[in-house]
């Protein structure tokens, strides 16, 4: 039934696809990916197969990949992403891997073309990635697969809840699930998983500080800002600029050396940013312009600086004095919180915090966070809070010792993959 309605799909959506290849670029990135033409790997290697949405997520699997490296050294490791910004961001935030493609449409056929090219023995999923077809494919041929660091939000609850005759063949086929919380632990087991299949490990995005690969990108100190005031708006979405454009505005009342980092989760969304930034009276330059290594600087006379370069924003919290971390004054649910904080940067946040909802509640039971009712509530108490370096400072001393008391989310991850791998070999 599932096939039979994305095919019908598939004929009806046909001329809007078309038209949209035709128009973006971006949708042409990796076209042949989709449609599972992907490197094979060699006939005597083994591969592992690790799975991540975005940037974002993985990122956060970019330890998980380190050990596989250090204790396979001859497997072949392939990331997929959903997205071309993932699929680039990972050569530099996920060196280990041997490539990293698009994943393929979830079409039967499709599944099965990818699992003949990579062959592998064990997948690796984060989050809430639940492909049916890849899924069931896995279990037809006896493959392990593991979701890590995985999240069930309400509203994806809500979802898997309702097409639950769709989705419970998917998780019948994982042999483990890691999750982020309890939470998720008890909506898997409602939905179906046996108990005896789930670990609350924890999130992966705590695993700890940035990594050392994120020590090759820009930092604030060598773009030259080091000493200033720098708040980070980080993975914003419509909405959310205007409100952290008009709190900076009112926060260079007070200190007009303050800087504005504006890094927008959609890049195609940067003459919007543009023209909203002018709008305010200010001057803003973008990332790419300033080229790269020792000789890039963010000019004294521009307080806005656009990030529009892939893997770059991790290294880039370092030393700001806040943080605000979108997709929270909007219904998306937020991102990645724990990415600053662990940097030692303060959290802002609005209302909308379902998919960190635990990580936040512990920032701000630590004093390291603020949530903000609304836009309007955003952009009068974010000035304050920015404006005390002392306060913010400390807050974001807090803010890291959050994290670092929370190491064991990867030790416990790579104690499940290792014992499947070690599983398998047995043949079990």
């Amino acid at each position: 039934m599932l096939n039979a309605a994305m095919t019908a799909a598939a004929v009806v959506l046909a001329p809007v696809a078309l038209t949209a290849l035709a128009v973006r670029r971006d949708w042409r990135t990796g076209l042949g990916e989709r449609f599972a033409r992907i490197p094979a790997t060699p006939p005597d290697r083994r591969a592992i197969w690790i799975h991540g949405a975005s940037v974002g997520e993985l990122t956060a699997l970019a330890p998980v990949v380190r050990a596989l490296r250090r204790d396979h050294p001859d497997d072949r490791l392939v990331l997929t992403s959903m997205t071309a910004g993932g699929r680039a961001a990972a050569a530099t935030r996920v060196p280990d891997a041997d490539a990293c493609v698009l994943f393929p449409l979830d079409l039967p056929r499709l599944v099965a073309r990818a699992l003949d090219r990579v062959r592998p023995r064990l997948v690796l999923f984060s989050e809430t990635e639940l492909w049916p077809n890849f899924l069931a494919a896995l279990a037809a041929r006896r493959i392990p697969a593991i979701m890590v660091s995985g999240r069930i939000s309400p509203s994806a609850f809500v979802r898997y809840r309702r097409w639950r005759w769709l989705f419970a063949p998917a998780l019948a086929s994982v042999r483990w699930f890691c999750v982020q919380s309890p939470e998720s632990a008890r909506r898997l087991v409602a939905l179906g998983v046996p108990a005896a299949r789930v670990v609350v490990t924890g999130s992966l995005k705590t695993a700890g500080p940035l990594d050392a690969d994120a020590g090759s990108g820009p930092t604030l100190a060598s773009l030259g800002v080091g000493a200033a005031p720098v708040l980070v708006a980080a993975s914003t979405h419509p909405g959310e600029d205007e409100a952290l454009l008009d709190a900076f505005a009112r926060i260079r009342e007070s200190e007009p050396r303050a800087r504005l980092l504006l890094a927008p989760r959609r890049l195609d969304r940067l003459s919007d940013l543009a023209r909203l930034v002018a709008a305010r009276g200010l001057a803003s330059v973008s990332r790419s312009t300033l080229g790269a290594g020792a000789d890039a600087r963010w000019p004294a006379d521009v307080p806005v600086l656009v990030l529009d370069t892939l893997g770059e924003l991790a290294g880039l919290y370092s030393g700001a004095r806040f943080a605000f971390v979108g997709g929270t004054l909007d219904a998306t649910g937020g991102h990645n919180v724990l990415e600053p904080a662990a940097a030692g940067t303060p959290v802002a946040v609005g209302p909308h915090v379902g998919n960190v909802a635990a990580d936040v509640a512990r920032l701000l039971a630590a004093g390291a966070a603020l949530q903000a009712a609304d836009s309007v509530d955003l952009v009068a108490r974010l000035p304050e809070r920015f404006l005390d370096g002392a306060a913010a400072a400390a807050a974001g001393r807090r803010a890291a010792a959050v994290v670092a008391a929370q190491q064991g989310p990867l030790a416990v991850t790579l104690a499940v993959v290792r014992g499947t791998l070690a599983a398998t070999e047995r043949g079990a």
